[in-house]
């Protein structure tokens, strides 16, 4: 079995500093003591549900770090590994719209005319 060698802690504090999140900001957001946030920065691993919580405190979602799907990638991760950087990135963005708003947006002409033309 294959032992990932990811430290949590240390992911935390990065994505914290990039949010610029205080301890005591996310210690009131988990409802926990500023101390017991200098603990989890320490840790190399946490339960699923304290995991799931600093996912919604920090709004990243660590969980994709654990992933065994290979064609998942972090590209948070990788941008860091690459001096801040990506090539190319694939985003999903989930909307909740109208029948009125997505017929304004149009998706289908637009896409075909991407794929067709190469316009955006």
């Amino acid at each position: 079995m294959k032992v990932l060698d990811i430290c949590i802690g240390d992911v935390i504090k990065k994505v914290m500093s990039d949010r610029k999140m205080t301890k005591a900001e996310l210690a009131r957001r988990l409802g926990i003591r500023p101390q017991s946030v200098e603990y989890l920065l320490k840790r190399r691993s946490i339960d699923t549900d304290m995991l799931y919580q600093v996912s919604v405190a920090l709004d990243y979602d660590f969980s994709r770090l654990y992933s065994i799907d290979g064609s998942q990638r972090d590209l948070y991760l990788e941008a860091e590994a690459g001096g801040g950087k990506v090539a190319r990135a694939k985003v999903v963005v989930e909307l909740d719209l109208n029948p009125e708003d997505l017929a304004k947006l149009d998706v289908r002409r637009r896409v075909r005319r991407y794929l067709l033309e190469g316009e955006g």
